[in-house]
């Protein structure tokens, strides 16, 4: 395959998936090999994932020329789709099972007769442990060992578990065919088939456990996919048709009934219904839908019937963009997770050097058997060092995070803006359409000629043909007071000031102070104006008679969501283009104290710029196409799935809720992602400073001073005080699930 998922790839960038990537020097191999491919200028691969996101240049590359690039490193090109129960994981179930099994087995065997002193014939017993363990091994590590000696391509994870298990399989059958040699070299002849087993099935388990892990990070993904339903009903020709999903088109007309879900995003043309949008934006209630609503696929019809317009089909949809918002963010690379891959780069040629090293040292100075210890001691610094646990610490918690973000209704671009999410010390909040619905609402009437009600009734007969929003709220306040709403002759919209028509045998004249003077009608008797409001002047036959004031309403949870922030210690600023006396009625319903109005778009990236250059990290938060620029400046842009596209692509993060909480538990989320991968780090550069001194044999000078291993330890150290190979399997093992399980408590997050 080529691209995950369709919608996923843009001219300048594709995502392949990648088969065979198991720590962060697999990675290294990978991102070499595609850096080397014509067309390709850059690529970052993530093993945990199974991704490789490449950044293009000139003409792209062929599939055949990635395919090949990385089956020479020594890996797959995978398939387009993820399988809930992929038959590569149940081959690593069985192999792990075949493995652990015999060694097992054996080392049973072995203890039995070495204890109960039974007599078995040694060499026997040797050449049946040979016969078996031989071709088990061949079925059982020969993945492994593929990989990990295929030395052009560098060495890897891989490499130092074949090492290790080719070394005690090689060593145990020259004890078996060639036992005599082993005396006179300070070797006892003992074999270790059982050890070589026992540490490719541990191996394996733990990649099957850890393909498990992966299936429930891409949990979200999946999810989402399978919101979308595969039928819909489709009107064409006035006839209705049960279609395939995938086969309808932009400007198909479709029909949706109670319980079902909607098929592709689009727009209401008739009907009256609620919908439950949580799948997209996390918000419990059902949002009301009638004509001209806008609806996405994947949502559930509730309680009423709907027919609707395909606007966005296929990858275009809101569910689909999401779906591979949330495959790109775990794909990629936080800054922090690039010096982890450099570092286990060169970390696996180095425990390769402190294994020849630790094999030398105890074969020249250890006691007797010296070269059996030797090597004991060698193959248990091969596998305990296994970067596994230091390679998996930051994306696990990538793709734990960014699945949980996307299930609270937040899109993280890339790791990238996810970890600069946690940085953020500073919020700057447009107004319109942010803090505020955008929409307004009738706050205040006066007329000193008639009731405030006959003013109103004449004022909507003519706003009741404009599609102005002022109108709209003037309408909307009309049939609150059951207002019939009477018949306009001769409407005439007066673009920027207002609109004007005849209302039974009356002139009416319907706008703002501008028009009132372009029409020659008298000002000064006007009722004087409101600072936090805008006014709407109605006069008759030419005459002033009285004004509206319409005002846009602060969000509800606003204020809260500002104070929220306010308690995790964040600067919390808002920046609009309304005047200053509307800024400060919104910021008081707020309760944001620093604000500035009156800002063009372009001011507002360079108010951004000015918080920048005093040391603020900064997230704006936004929705409207002037907001880009402030989007793009900021270091973090958070742009509502509810405003202009421009916004959403300039920003960073996604907002898929209309609802400024959001963004405090976006930020909250973030800090306790990287927090995890903090403590993953910590513990993967602990677990491997420990343990491989204590596998290479520090231990037995240790243990020497004090008389012998204490028998409560003898189980890990045997009776020469270093790690025995099995128990360094064991918690090479259990140190890729620990990492594993902490950044899996990320899906369970919750805001508080």
């Amino acid at each position: 395959m080529s691209i995950v998922r369709p919608g996923i790839e843009s001219d300048a960038q594709t995502v392949l998936a990648v088969e065979g990537m198991h720590c962060a020097a697999c990675v290294r191999r990978v991102e070499r090999a595609l850096v080397g491919v014509d067309g390709v200028a850059a690529a970052s691969a993530d093993f945990l994932s199974g991704r490789a996101i490449l950044e293009l240049e000139g003409e792209a590359p062929e599939r055949e020329a990635l395919a090949a690039a990385i089956e020479d490193a020594g890996y797959r090109l995978g398939t387009a789709e993820r399988e809930t129960a992929d038959p590569q994981d149940r081959a690593l179930a069985w192999r792990a099972a075949i493995a652990l099994a015999l060694g097992w087995a054996m080392f049973v065997a072995m203890q039995v007769n070495r204890w109960a002193e039974l007599g078995w014939d040694r060499d026997l017993l040797f050449l049946t442990m040979f016969a078996v363990a031989t071709p088990a091994l061949a079925l059982t590590a020969w993945p492994i060992a593929a990989q990990g000696l295929r030395l052009r391509a560098g060495a890897n994870m891989d490499t130092l578990i074949a090492l290790g298990a080719t070394a005690a399989w090689a060593y145990s059958t020259a004890a078996t065919f060639a036992g005599g040699a082993f005396e006179t070299a300070g070797a006892a002849r003992d074999v270790f088939f059982d050890t070589a087993l026992i540490i490719i099935g541990f191996v394996t388990l733990g990649r099957w456990l850890e393909a498990r892990v992966k299936r429930r990070a891409a949990s979200a993904v999946a999810g989402l996919l399978a919101l979308r339903p595969q039928r819909a009903h489709v009107l064409r020709g006035g006839v209705e048709t049960e279609l395939d999903a995938d086969e309808i088109i932009v400007g198909d007309l479709l029909i949706a009934r109670p319980g079902e879900r909607i098929a592709v995003d689009g727009q209401v043309v008739d009907g009256i219904s609620s919908v439950d949008e949580a799948s997209l934006t996390g918000e419990s209630a059902p949002a009301a839908k009638e004509s001209g609503a806008p609806v996405f696929a994947g949502t559930v019809n509730l309680d009423g019937a709907l027919r609707y317009e395909a606007r966005e089909v296929g990858a275009g949809t809101a569910l689909a963009r999401m779906a591979a918002a949330v495959e790109r963010a775990q794909a990629s690379k936080a800054p922090i997770q690039r010096l982890a891959d450099r570092i286990a780069a060169v970390f696996v040629p180095a425990v390769i050097a402190v294994a020849v090293l630790a094999f030398a040292l105890w074969a020249a100075f250890g006691p007797q058997p010296a070269w059996t210890l030797g090597l004991l001691t060698a193959v248990a610094v091969l596998v305990v060092a296994c970067p596994c646990a230091l390679g998996l610490a930051t994306p696990a918690a990538i793709a734990a995070g960014a699945g949980r973000a996307a299930a609270l209704g937040v899109l993280f671009r890339d790791a990238e803006a996810l970890e600069r999410a946690a940085r953020v010390n500073t919020v700057v909040f447009d107004k319109t359409g942010t803090l505020t619905t955008g929409r307004h609402r009738v706050v205040g009437v006066q007329s000193d000629a008639m009731s405030d009600r006959d003013m109103i009734a004449l004022a909507v007969a003519v706003e009741s043909a404009s599609e102005h929003p002022l109108a709209a709220a003037v309408v909307e306040h009309a049939r609150k007071l059951e207002i019939e709403i009477e018949a306009v002759d001769g409407f005439r919209a007066l673009p920027g000031r207002g609109a004007v028509g005849r209302v039974g045998d009356r002139d009416v004249a319907v706008g703002n102070l501008r028009m009132m003077q372009d029409l020659g009608i008298e000002t000064s008797a006007l009722p004087s104006g409101r600072s936090d409001a805008t006014a709407l002047y109605v006069a008759l036959d030419g005459e002033a008679i009285g004004a509206i004031w319409t005002a846009d309403q602060v969000k509800e949870g606003a204020r809260d969501a500002v104070a929220g922030l306010q308690r995790m210690g964040l600067r919390v600023l808002m920046v609009t283009g309304d005047a200053e006396g509307v800024a400060q009625a919104v910021g008081a319903q707020t309760g944001v104290d620093e604000l500035v109005a009156s800002a063009l778009p372009e001011e507002k990236a360079g108010i951004v710029a000015g918080l920048q250059a005093q040391g603020a990290v900064v997230a704006m938060v936004g929705d409207g196409v002037n907001d880009a620029p402030a989007l793009a400046q900021a270091d973090l842009g958070m742009a509502l799935r509810s405003g202009a596209d421009l916004a959403v692509d300039a920003g960073g993060a996604t907002l898929m809720r209309d609802d400024p909480a959001t963004v405090a538990h976006a930020l909250t989320l973030a800090r306790a992602t990287c927090r995890t991968i903090a403590q993953n780090l910590g513990f993967a550069f602990a677990y491997n400073l420990l343990l491989i001194p204590l596998a290479a044999g520090i231990g037995w000078p240790i243990f020497s001073a004090v008389g012998g291993v204490p028998g409560g330890l003898e189980w890990a150290f045997g009776e020469r005080g270093a790690f025995e190979p099995i128990i360094a399997a064991i918690a090479m093992m259990l140190s890729s699930l620990s990492v594993l399980t902490n950044a899996l408590r990320l899906q369970r997050w919750r805001a508080e």
